[in-house]
């Protein structure tokens, strides 16, 4: 099916391929750049809690805090809901921590 693969894609707007365990990432510098990023947010979701220390000199990132009350409500059942708008907006989107380690 390939969807995170064509969801990176769209958010990035590079080209991304696998063959074996190898990605090939195609199109301009900045496409190329953020796909990079995005896939190694991914497999850091993974291994436990992205952090991501600055977004201030990037343009392709939105932050957006959500209260405690409301994140189960946001995510969906095993991420569900955030997976319904990343489909619906043509985005990548995730939790993560700042600098300081909160959410």
């Amino acid at each position: 099916d390939g969807a995170t693969r064509k969801k990176l894609e769209l958010a990035s707007g590079a080209i991304l391929q696998y063959v074996g365990h190898v990605a090939y990432i195609g199109g301009v510098r900045s496409e190329r750049t953020r796909c990079r990023d995005f896939i190694n947010w991914l497999l850091q979701q993974r291994r436990g809690s992205v952090t991501i220390a600055d977004i201030s000199d990037r343009d392709d990132v939105q932050e957006v805090r959500i209260p405690e009350s409301c994140k189960g409500w946001v995510t969906g059942n095993r991420g569900s809901e955030l997976r319904r708008m990343e489909v619906e907006t043509g985005t990548y989107m995730f939790m993560a921590l700042d600098a300081k380690g909160n959410e």
